[in-house]
């Protein structure tokens, strides 16, 4: 799919609030798997950051799909001419922790239920 069709489809589903759909199409499964399987379904933060090998269950966007849709299958970006991994397995106690604003009760008073497209 190229960058723009991409773009264009990931910004219609956000309209519709259908994001998800991106997180079980058949183009996503198959680089979420080859970034797991490429990184022997370990998880970089807890391998980095602590030392120890925890099972990944999913690829983390560093560039969030919703900012940032032309990258939404994107391996690397570049940032102030420096290339960095957009795409990163984790375990998922790392990538909620990525992600506080989706964890139930971050925002108490308007009742938001937690609601994780990238479960998929």
């Amino acid at each position: 799919m190229k960058s723009k069709d991409l773009e264009k489809w990931i910004n219609e589903l956000i309209e519709k609030d259908e994001l998800a759909k991106f997180y079980m199409s058949k183009e996503f499964r198959h680089l979420k798997k080859a970034i797991l399987e490429e990184n022997h379904w370990e998880c970089e933060i807890c391998k980095k950051e602590h030392g120890k090998i925890t099972k990944a269950t999913t690829v983390h966007h560093v560039q969030f799909v919703r900012n940032h849709p032309a990258l939404a299958l994107s391996r690397y970006y570049t940032y102030n001419g420096k290339q960095y991994k957009n795409l990163i397995a984790v375990c998922s106690s790392c990538h909620n922790k990525l992600h506080p604003e989706k964890r139930k009760g971050f925002n108490q008073s308007k009742k938001e239920k937690f609601n994780n497209e990238e479960k998929w």
